[in-house]
């Protein structure tokens, strides 16, 4: 995308374990919280990375949820946006393993937008890789607001189209119209293209027959060799 990243806070993954006292069991899943300090009313469009040995990946987003069915207004939930998306074909095997992936708006459940918090889960359930994660993590605005750009008013568009579109009738139902509002509207005029085109062809017709057979020598001058022009090659 063309445009900046959000401004964001990015903290490092952390491993989740359940440990006791003889032994840690590593359960092969990282979670990396994301925070937008410094932004008022966050709206996330696409989320750019590049993965490191990471099978799938799950986003979670943190909001303000309006009141609705007796909640309070106000209250803090947690919701799934993107859930166990595959970025390995297979956990064991190498393909996709450092790919590059955008994740945009169509493979959101729901729009991101006033959110204060995002996290990312990651997983890799195969114990042939000892590190996984997630590189180059960028956060952009929605795309489709970006890059569509501002419509025109429907007065420029419907009413210049329906008055060119009414001369093109006028001007083939009668060709002795004027020729001047012809010209106006953007329309060239015929005859002269093609006297234009005539006096083309007969001009690349004289410079054939007219053209010289005799071969130009590079470095004579007066049918011998400037000691000059050799030495400067």
């Amino acid at each position: 995308m063309g445009d900046r990243p959000l401004h964001c806070s990015i903290k490092n993954p952390i491993l989740l374990t359940v440990e006791d006292q003889k032994n840690a069991f590593h359960s092969g899943c990282k979670v990396i919280d994301v925070t937008f300090p410094n932004v008022s009313s966050p709206e996330v469009g696409e989320i750019c990375f590049k993965n490191y040995y990471t099978a799938y990946v799950s986003i979670r987003v943190k909001f303000k949820a309006a009141p609705e069915n007796g909640a309070e207004a106000g209250e803090i939930k947690w919701k799934t946006c993107v859930r166990r998306m595959r970025l390995m074909p297979s956990p064991h095997k190498e393909s996709g393993s450092q790919d590059y992936f955008a994740i945009s708006k169509k493979q959101f459940s729901f729009e991101i937008s006033n959110i204060s918090a995002m996290r990312i889960i990651l997983q890799q359930p195969s114990p042939v890789w000892k590190e996984f994660r997630i590189e180059d993590l960028r956060l952009y605005r929605s795309s489709e607001m970006l890059s569509k750009p501002p419509p025109l008013p429907a007065w420029l568009t419907e009413d210049s189209a329906n008055s060119t579109k009414h001369k093109l009738e006028i001007y083939y139902d009668d060709p002795d119209s004027d020729d001047q509002e012809v010209e106006d509207m953007g329309i060239p005029n015929l005859e002269s293209i093609s006297s234009s085109l005539q006096e083309l062809w007969g001009l690349s017709e004289e410079m054939a027959i007219n053209q010289s057979k005799t071969e130009i020598g590079r470095y004579e001058v007066d049918g011998c060799y400037e000691v000059n022009l050799l030495a400067y090659t």
